[in-house]
């Protein structure tokens, strides 16, 4: 039987309830039917609801459909408030956080503290069914609100008694799907639980919105899920204690955001924790794994060196506190499995960019003690391309880490704004691989220094002239072993490179400027040079069968040669002030036929302060320098060999250059029509300068400062050249002289007038001459022999009028200047009659009035004698034939004392009626000519 609270005692009790509310809490209470039985004291109310005060709209603070309890009588005799049943259906709670962060139910709990003790209860059965709440927190930036409903609660067996307590569950559901499950052991003497907890599809971004001024980052989506055990106590002998363990922690879309960005930073499908443990009063959290599944990111490296994903992260706070007893946070294992990421470095210009993907990472024992080592295991492939692995241990501390890294196939293209920039110049191709140790060396405060041991190769390298397209470096493997690179001092020392089918060229351009000048002129560094320049080192250098082309545009047709096969060692190369690399190398140019020889020392980085180079090209077929030799020889080259020795030594800029020139068989071509070849007769100066054998030796030493802006060796050199060409085509005699002494003197041959007899002395110089000529096969002798001169005819008329005067004579025969003046008289006067067939008819000499008579007599005799001779000498004469037959006599004559040792070839000696003799000094001078 149940009595309506309007008929009964529980009517009042509602009076009462109504006005307290009313007074007590400001609130407005309606309630609805009140049932009570007295024999069983089971009451029931139903359509309980708190509002605010005023019109009954909107929501109200708390309410609820029906509230059943059934008291027992046994509460008397079990010292406890004993209930059977306790039941919620239906209750609702609108909990509200205001902007000044107070909670709206507050206002329901009365003002006044009760110290009175916990009274004992005992409640054998409460369940809440159909339960509802409604959640805003206005006080937070999102402002944001949740509801959970249905709400069911169920509690058994439960006892408010020290030690006791009972069992409950609850379970409850979100409006976007979420579900909450509890189940476990409660009692408050002391306030202590134990249970079993879910939580499933919980809103990442739910929970971001009511923790959002708690969170460094924005979790714009995703799902969390949660289950585990927990043991819970406080007010006991040990204070507050809660252990729990995760049996499931995972989440499932989630995605990350600096706050107020719009795009996300993170994209994280899939996350999850395994072993996971939780211990308040052991201060610790230990978590067997951690396994990130299909991360998407985006890290970018700003140019002040700082990464936009610090965002995400809590400012470090340096002045919290140290609490007594740290908190202890281990993590046996984090993976990162089939992770996209994102880099990109703005610290270089332009902005460097790397694809991850896919990335995986492993890291163990992970813990706030960053003082440990972690050994963490990374592998990744880079730009869908290169092949990235990194294993072995890092310390967060101090940024300190050994790791063995594997690197391979990363195109150099993507490295590009890590290395000099030329602009002018374009990588076309190269792949590098490393492999080795990475370390990191203890830096607190410093940074990662850098440090690397092991080994490098770059293959397939392609450097071309951008707008040309030449090709100007290029190699197909470089390997380096033994690599030992430090970031602080910067240095590198490499124990062994290795350089296969390298190529390089060097051009002469159009305008006569290097290319390697223009093409590296103008460098552009990816970061500015601060400390001092990298220390490099290699200890031994290999080529292999690389290649050194040269081509010279400056000159039509384009000159071009390339130095192949080229093999061989520097060792000992070095930055170092000091150093001094040897140099061992073997090539050929052209063919295996030609081959090429470099040895001495050198310092690269230094040249100008200790060298001492050797070069040797040999056996070089000349016609490949047919553009020098058509534009500065003004001729072709037919055939012939190229062999040269090429000296340099460099003491501090002092240089002292050795040219040791062999050509060999030296034969011109078709002349060309060049403007710029020098004005010498080329072939007469080949021809003298070659031997018996054809060879043309020639040393050519230089000396000078490389101070001397206008000091240039290969302009020195030419113009020596041509020093020498002058002198020997100007002087052929004296060239030849300078190889055999007094073949110079043999350029001239001295005749009496009228005569063929060679003087000794120019039969000497002849010989001479003729043992020279044999050295210089090429060479071919002219011998003038023209007619005779009229020195030569009055020489040879005085000889026959001499011969025909003392052939008139009886006796012994006798020179005509050992007569006396009257016996000559008597001889011409003879001849003359004898030839003209009367006496002579002469006009008497004048003779000077004062002179004696004996002078005059003298004068009168000389006079006559003198008439007489030039009455006869024009009938002995020498005709033109008789003139031209001296001439061809003394030709012969100097043929024959050049031919005389047969040293000589007569088919190089000529006798031209081209040209003859000149009067030298009262006789006559015949002059030889070399061609």
């Amino acid at each position: 039987m149940h009595w309506p609270a309007s008929g009964c005692c529980p009517a009042s009790r509602a009076r009462k309830a109504t006005a307290y509310v009313s007074e007590e809490l400001g609130k407005s209470l309606s309630l609805g039917e009140l049932r009570f039985n007295p024999f069983t004291f089971r009451a029931e109310a139903h359509d309980i609801a708190i509002r605010e005060r005023g019109p009954a709209t909107g929501k109200p603070l708390v309410a609820l459909r029906r509230l059943a309890l059934d008291f027992q009588l046994s509460s008397l005799w079990k010292g406890a408030y004993t209930f059977g049943e306790v039941a919620l259906e239906g209750p609702y709670a609108n909990a509200i956080v205001r902007p000044d962060g107070s909670l709206n139910l507050v206002e329901l709990v009365p003002g006044e503290r009760d110290d009175s003790p916990t009274p004992s209860v005992f409640v054998g059965h409460l369940a809440v069914t159909g339960g509802a709440i409604d959640f805003a927190d206005h006080s937070r930036r999102l402002q944001p609100s949740k509801r959970l409903a249905p709400i069911h609660f169920e509690l058994r067996d439960f006892h408010t008694m020290a030690g006791q307590g009972g069992d409950f569950r609850l379970a409850a559901a979100g409006d976007q799907g979420e579900r909450f499950d509890w189940h476990g052991r409660v009692s408050l003497q002391p306030f202590a639980s134990q249970g079993d907890f879910t939580v499933a599809k919980l809103q990442a971004r739910t929970a971001y919105e009511f923790l959002s001024e708690q969170l460094p980052m924005e979790l714009a989506a995703g799902e969390l899920d949660v289950a585990g055990h927990y043991d819970f106590s406080a007010g006991g002998a040990d204070g507050l204690r809660l252990d729990a363990a995760l049996s499931q922690a995972k989440a499932s879309g989630l995605t990350l955001r600096a706050k107020g960005d719009a795009e996300d930073a993170v994209v994280l499908p899939g996350a999850e924790l395994a072993g996971t443990r939780f211990s308040w009063q052991k201060r610790e959290i230990l978590i067997d794994a951690l396994r990130l599944d299909g991360l998407e990111t985006a890290l970018r490296m700003e140019a002040d060196g700082s990464f936009n994903l610090q965002r995400l992260l809590p400012p470090v706070d340096t002045a919290v506190a140290p609490t007594d007893k740290p908190w202890l946070f281990q993590l046996g294992r984090l993976s990162v499995e089939n992770a996209d990421v994102q880099f990109e470095d703005r610290m270089v210009r332009p902005a460097s960019r790397f694809h991850l993907q896919p990335l995986s990472l492993a890291a163990e024992r992970v813990s706030l003690d960053l003082a440990q080592a972690v050994p963490i295991h990374l592998s990744a492939t880079v730009n869908g391309k290169a092949r990235l692995a990194l294993q072995g241990e890092v310390v967060l501390a101090d940024n300190a880490g050994k790791l063995q890294l594997d690197l391979s196939g990363l195109p150099l293209r993507d490295v590009l704004a890590y290395l000099p920039d030329f602009p002018r110049l374009e990588l076309r191709s190269g792949d590098v691989a490393a492999k080795g140790e990475l370390e990191l060396p203890s830096g607190i405060g410093k940074g990662p220094q850098l440090a690397f041991r092991g080994e490098a190769t770059i293959d397939r390298f392609s450097l071309v002239e951008r707008a040309s397209r030449r090709e100007v470096v290029a190699w197909d493997r470089v390997d380096a072993r033994g690599v030992h690179y430090t970031q602080a001092p910067e240095a590198v020392r490499i124990a062994q490179v290795r350089a296969r089918k390298a190529f390089a060229i060097v051009v002469v351009e159009p305008d006569s400027t290097l290319n390697l000048a223009n093409l590296f002129a103008g460098q552009a560094s990816a970061s500015p040079q601060t400390g001092p320049p990298m220390a490099i080192r290699i200890d031994d250098l290999q080529l292999d069968d690389a290649t050194m082309a040269f081509a010279d545009q400056s000159i039509d047709p384009n000159f071009s040669a390339r130095v192949e096969a080229l093999r061989g060692h520097l060792r000992g190369l070095s930055t170092a002030a000091d150093a001094v690399a040897r140099v061992e190398l073997d090539g050929q140019v052209i063919n295996r036929y030609s081959p090429v020889r470099i040895e001495g020392g050198i310092n690269p980085f230094a040249y100008d302060r200790q060298t001492d180079l050797k070069m040797s090209f040999r056996n070089i077929d000349l016609p490949i320098f047919n553009p020098y030799s058509g534009r500065f020889a003004g001729y072709a080259i037919a055939k012939g060999k190229l062999t040269t020795e090429l000296h340099y030594r460099i003491d501090h800029r002092q240089l002292e250059a050795a040219h040791h020139v062999i050509l060999d068989q030296l034969e011109w071509g078709q002349e060309t029509d060049s403007k710029e070849k020098v004005s010498l007769p080329i072939r007469l100066a080949t021809s003298l300068l070659k031997n018996r054998d054809g060879v043309i030796d020639l040393d050519l030493p230089v000396t000078g400062s490389l101070d001397d802006p206008s000091f240039r060796v290969w302009p020195v050199v030419w113009q020596i050249l041509k020093n020498i060409l002058v002198r020997i085509v100007t002087a052929p005699f004296d060239f030849i002289g300078s190889l055999f002494k007094g073949a110079e003197q043999a350029q001239y041959v001295d005749f009496a007038p009228g005569s063929a007899t060679i003087p000794d002395g120019a039969r000497q110089n002849l010989a001479t001459l003729a043992k020279g000529l044999a050295e210089r096969p090429a060479i071919r002798l002219d011998i003038p022999s023209g007619p005779a001169l009229d020195v030569d005819a009055g020489a040879m008329a005085d000889a026959r009028l001499a011969e025909a005067l003392l052939g008139l004579r009886k006796g012994e025969p006798v020179a005509w200047d050992s007569l006396d003046i009257d016996d000559q008289i008597d001889l011409l006067e003879k001849l003359y009659r004898q030839q003209l067939g009367h006496r002579p008819d002469l006009p008497r000499p004048e003779v000077a009035e004062e002179a004696s008579r004996q002078e005059r007599k003298a004068e009168r005799k000389q006079g006559e004698r003198d008439g007489l001779r030039q009455a006869l000498l024009p009938r002995y004469q020498p005709g033109p034939a008789e003139l031209e037959e001296l001439g061809r006599q003394r030709a012969n004559a100097i043929q024959d004392a050049l031919l005389a040792e047969d040293s000589l070839d007569p088919a190089r000696v000529f006798i031209s009626a081209a040209k003859g003799p000149a009067p030298h000094e009262g006789g006559v001078r015949v002059e030889l000519a070399l061609e």
